[in-house]
Formats: C-alpha cells, structure tokens, sequence
C-alpha cells in the first residue's frame, strides 16, 4: 500500500536565510516537551511616525487599522482561550523596529505569532486578503509587498548594521533569504491556511487571494509558527469602505481568532494539519515525485523535518540522526522517525524529540 501521510502541501519553494546562524543568536526553542499553545504575540503592524499604506484622502492609515484588529483579535483570544497569554507587540500609536517585533515574541517564547496589516498597490483595482509566510517567492505581486513591508527598516536607526547591509529596494538583497525551510514552515501553512479559509467563509472582504510566501523582515527572526495576514487594500474603494467600518474590523478579528482556535485545537492535540491546497500559490516542483515506498501497515510517526531539497547524510539539519524515514511528497522531503501502533505510544516520545527537533509532531501514515 503507497504511503498516505494525512498533510498535503504544495511546494513551498527554498526557506530561510543562507546567513541565518551568523546572523541570529540562538534561541531557545518556543516548542517544548508535551507543550500546549500557551503564547501568542500579535503584531499590529506600523505605528508611530510610519503611518504604513494611507488612503488617498489621508484620513485612513493602515497603523490605525491594524492596531485596531489587533486588540479586538487579543481581546476575544484573552476572553474564549484564558489558558493562553497575548501579547502585544504594541499597544498605542508607537512606532517598533521591526527587528524588535520578531525579538518580542522569541523573548517570550511564544508559540504562535501573527502580524496584521493592510494591503496597497498602484493598480486600485487590486483588491482581496492574503495571508503570508515566510519564503522565497519573487513574483512581481508577492515582491512589491516585500519591499514596501520591508522598507520600514529606513525609518530605523542605523538600519544598515542592525540588517547587515539588507537594502529593501533592491531585488539583489534578497538573496540571503535562499536557504531550506525551518521546522516550522507546514505549522505556519497551516495556520495561514486556517485564517483563508475564515476569510473566504465569513470575511467582510470576500475575496481571497491564497497563501503566499514572501521574504518579510518581520517573519525572518521569529523561532515559532508565524505568519503576515493582509486583511485588504487601503488602495481599493471598496475593501477600503470595509476597513473603515468598525463593525467589520471586527468580523476580521473574529475570522482570525476562528482560525486560531482550529489551529490551538490542533496544536494542542499534536494533530496532524490538514491544508486545503486550492489555497496555496501553485508552484511547479524541480523534479517529479517519487515513488513512495510500501509500508507494512497503518502505523504513527514523529516528523522532524520538512526541506525543499533532500539534505544529505550527516547534515547538521538532521542534528546526528541516522535512523529515519524520508519520503518526497508533494514537492518536500519530509524527515520523520519512529513506527508506533497507537498516536499515544508515539505522544509518549514526542518530548523526548522535541528536546532536538522543537517543531516535531506525530503523522499518521498507511
């Protein structure tokens, strides 16, 4: 019987940052053994003297918008999930490096981080919500969204030391971001998939335009799922007329904390995530799928690992594993170890892997 690992994915393309581990201190892991989802930092985007996208009559900003989603999105989290601490990134008008936002949540060991924003374009018929992770793909829509994200960093201080050199506007900066996935790229799918899907279900702006990857500063440092939601365009009138209305930022709040709550539901059992793939970018993979090999029967496993590229014995990713399962599925080298008879006699050695691997959870697999 082939191998039927309950998780579909399409390609994700090449992850993080070739500089990642002369760039970033070490950060203790946001996942621990036998975890729940206990933390989640909300990042309302801008502030301060960076208004962030302002409608043609200046009397809408997106920092205003976003702070605004923000609080309502913490507020219902704090009164439904009293087991879980939010944090902010801010609460007022006032303006956070960006750098400093990814650094708040990895302080806290947060295990979940979502940024809020509002979307711009010239072409004023653009109109739709997105929710990004972190990634590497440069269409021209997904890239205009990097540079105006990313160019908050040239209200910073000395931003070029801070970035190491990083300049937003030029496409040639983006190259660092070339490297495979982090191990917690399919719980941030997941989680972007999760907030689509309230979007599209019961949003006030109906229109979805998927999940996408993009190479956002804010996402870079973070050492938890993470995600950038764009909750509309400020450029567009009549995702703007939406916007404006506090009633239905709080129909977007609540579509994100609905997505939340699926996700906390699923974290928290160690359940496999389940992604709707008509809402992921298509991407063509480098190299068919392989043949998956038979399986002796219906068994359980921990996967520790997903990667864009087959990573060759002895890689420091595997973190000295030598006995494992890799298996191509749908564009990933999926790593797992471990064949349990029962998801409780695998949950037993969930921490015990999680002490290496902070993003492990159990498959199911036939």
């Amino acid at each position: 019987m082939p191998v039927r690992v309950n998780m579909t994915f399409q390609r994700p393309g090449t992850w993080l940052l070739l500089l990642f581990l002369l760039l970033l201190p070490v950060f203790s892991a946001a996942q621990g053994s036998g975890v729940k989802l206990r933390t989640v930092v909300i990042d309302p985007g801008h502030g301060g003297h960076d208004p962030g996208a302002v409608s043609k009559s200046s009397k809408l900003s997106e920092k205003q918008i976003n702070l605004d989603i923000a609080l309502k999105l913490g507020a219902r989290i704090e009164k439904e999930c009293p087991d879980v601490k939010v944090i902010y990134t801010r609460k007022t008008d006032r303006f956070i490096e960006l750098a400093e936002r990814g650094n708040i949540a990895n302080r806290n060991h947060a295990d979940l981080f979502i940024s809020i924003h509002v979307n711009s374009a010239k072409n004023a018929s653009a109109s739709g919500t997105e929710t990004f992770v972190m990634g590497t793909d440069k269409s021209q829509s997904n890239m205009e969204v990097c540079k105006r994200e990313n160019a908050v960093i040239l209200l910073e201080d000395d931003y070029s030391t801070t970035y190491e050199g990083f300049d937003p506007g030029n496409p040639e900066s983006y190259i660092i971001f070339n490297l495979m996935q982090n191990a917690h790229f399919e719980q941030s799918i997941a989680f972007a998939s999760l907030v689509q899907q309230q979007f599209i279900s019961n949003g006030p702006v109906k229109k979805s335009r998927g999940v996408r990857q993009a190479p956002l500063m804010v996402l870079w440092r973070t050492t938890m799922p993470s995600v950038l939601v764009e909750v509309g365009f400020l450029s567009n009138a009549s995702d703007r007329s939406v916007l404006n209305q506090a009633a239905s930022r709080q129909k977007i709040a609540d579509d994100i904390f609905r997505a939340f709550s699926a996700f906390k539901a699923q974290y928290d059992s160690d359940a496999a995530f389940e992604i709707d793939p008509s809402l992921l970018a298509s991407q063509e993979p480098d190299e068919p799928e392989e043949a998956a090999p038979a399986a002796a029967g219906p068994h359980f496993e921990i996967q520790v690992l997903a990667s864009s590229k087959k990573l060759r014995n002895g890689s420091s990713e595997l973190k000295g594993l030598t006995q494992y399962e890799c298996r191509f599925i749908n564009g990933l080298y999926k790593y797992s170890v471990g064949n349990f008879a029962s998801r409780e006699e695998a949950a037993r050695q969930l921490p015990a892997i999680r002490k290496k691997f902070p993003g492990a959870f159990i498959i199911a697999v036939e």
